[in-house]
């Protein structure tokens, strides 16, 4: 679900134009480079690839999300295939849209919240 929800983010007006997105998907690059030494092993492993291929960037596309899901299955074990996602993405875009409509402002709040917590 969290890739759905990334590619309605991505594409979210409220949030991102596509030149903003380019922007943060590189900031972010940049902050997860400059401290590599830090990164768990499996994520330091897939960085490079994350990186080169802009995966943050290209959640804003239907395609690149659904390559997305193919990276869920290659490293989930209980998965065997991401067909069906895709399927299941497309068929009910709209309704995911609105559940991400509905689900975000709440997920907004709360993260307020807990950076503000942990910054007292």
């Amino acid at each position: 679900m969290d890739v759905v929800y990334d590619h309605f983010l991505a594409n979210d007006p409220d949030e991102f134009t596509l030149e903003s997105l380019r922007n943060f998907s590189e900031r972010v690059y940049q902050v997860l480079g400059a401290h590599f030494e830090y990164l768990p092993d499996r994520f330091a492993r897939m960085f490079p690839y994350m990186k080169e291929q802009n995966w943050l960037f290209n959640y804003s596309t239907i395609r690149g999300t659904e390559a997305s899901f193919g990276g869920v299955v290659r490293r989930a074990h209980y998965l065997n295939e991401s067909n069906t996602a895709a399927l299941v993405f497309e068929e009910h875009y709209e309704t995911l849209r609105e559940y991400y409509k509905v689900f975000f402002p709440d997920l907004r709040s709360f993260a307020k919240r807990m950076c503000d917590d942990l910054l007292r």
